[in-house]
C-alpha cells in the first residue's frame, strides 16, 4: 500500500480496494498468512511523503489481519510505485527510521514478521553481498533496539531473486528468515534447476520463505507455465519452504493474480492462455494452502 499522494498503478488499485473484510475473505480462501507491502517514504517521518493517516491505516490493516487469524508479513517497499523517485537499492537510514517508528506498534505480537526491504536491487557479487549484509545487519540492530523479538525477513539480491552466495546475517535473538522472489524470466526459470540455483540449495542450511511469486505473463509465459506452477508448489512442499503468493487484493492487470473479482475467485489455467487476466496459479496455490 502506498499513501494516497504517492499511490500509482497497481499500488493505487490495491490501496483503493483495501477493506478489513478482505482479511476474513483471505482466511476463508485458504491462506494462513498475508503480506502487506507498505511505502517507505509514506512511513518515514523525515520524508515529504510521510502521511500519518497512511501510517494509521497500515497499523489498522495489520491488526485486522491478526484479528482474522492470519499471520502477517509487513514488507517495506521503496520503489517508484511507492512514491520514491530515486529508489534505494539496500536498506538505508530511511528504512531504519521506518522500522524504529513502526516496530514498537507490533513488537508485542510474534505473529507479525518484518520484511526489512522488498527486493534489494544489486546484482549478486562478493562486494554486493558484503554491502547487503552490512545494510541488513544495521537494520536488524535497529529493530532489535526497539525491544523486538519478531522474525525478521531478509530478501536476497537481484530484486530478491537470489539467495545463493548470501552470507549469514547477525541477529542476537536468532530469528532471521531469508526470502526469494523467483519469478520466471525465461523457460529455464521454470525449472527445478533454476529454483535450486536461486534459493533451493541455500534452503538446505537456512530458513527460507518465498514471499512473492506468481506466474507472470508480463515476464515469461509459455505452454509449460501451468505445469511448472504445479511443480513449483510441490518443490516448496518437499523442502518445507513457505509461500506467500501474489496477489489477493486486486486483479485485471498483467500480473497473474491468484484471486480476482468481488468473490475472490481463484485464477485458473483451464481454458485460458498467457496474457489473459485469469491466467494464474490461484487454483494450484489454493489447493496447496488447503492441504489438498
Amino acid at each position: 500500500m502506498a499513501p494516497p499522494k504517492a499511490a500509482q498503478g497497481v499500488f493505487a488499485t490495491a490501496y483503493r480496494q483495501f477493506r478489513p473484510v478482505q482479511m476474513s475473505a483471505a482466511r476463508a480462501w485458504g491462506a494462513d498468512s498475508i503480506r502487506f507491502q507498505v511505502s517507505q517514504p509514506g512511513l518515514d517521518p523525515k520524508s515529504p511523503l510521510f502521511d500519518p493517516a497512511f501510517r494509521s491505516k497500515v497499523v489498522a490493516g495489520v491488526r485486522a489481519a491478526r484479528a482474522a487469524g492470519l499471520s502477517v508479513i509487513v514488507s517495506v517497499q521503496d520503489e517508484q510505485q511507492s512514491g520514491e523517485r530515486h529508489p534505494t537499492s539496500l536498506p538505508d537510514d530511511a528504512t531504519r527510521r521506518v522500522w524504529a517508528s513502526l516496530a514498537p506498534d507490533f513488537n508485542h505480537d510474534p505473529g507479525i514478521m518484518y520484511e526489512m526491504l522488498n527486493e534489494p536491487r544489486p546484482q549478486p557479487s562478493p562486494a554486493n553481498w558484503r554491502a547487503w549484509a552490512t545494510a541488513m545487519n544495521k537494520t536488524i540492530a535497529t529493530i532489535r533496539g526497539t525491544g523486538s523479538r519478531n522474525v525478521v525477513v531478509a530478501d536476497g539480491l537481484l530484486l530478491g531473486e537470489r539467495l545463493s552466495g548470501a552470507p549469514d546475517l547477525t541477529d542476537p535473538v536468532h530469528a532471521v528468515v531469508y526470502a526469494s522472489h523467483p519469478y520466471a524470466h525465461d523457460a529455464e526459470g521454470q525449472t527445478a534447476q533454476a529454483w535450486d540455483d536461486r534459493f533451493g540449495r541455500f534452503a538446505r542450511t537456512h530458513p527460507v520463505i518465498v514471499t512473492e511469486w506468481t506466474t507472470v505473463p508480463g515476464y515469461f509465459c509459455d505452454r509449460d507455465t501451468a505445469k511448472s506452477a504445479v511443480a513449483f508448489v510441490r518443490y516448496l512442499r518437499t523442502r518445507q519452504i513457505g509461500l506467500t503468493a501474489y496477489a489477493f487484493d486486486f486483479s485485471g492487470d498483467k500480473f497473474g493474480s491468484v484471486a480476482h473479482g468481488p468473490q475472490h475467485q481463484a485464477s485458473t489455467f483451464t481454458g485460458t492462455s498467457c496474457g489473459s487476466a485469469d491466467f494464474g496459479p490461484g487454483g494450484v496455490v489454493q489447493s496447496w494452502y488447503r492441504g489438498s
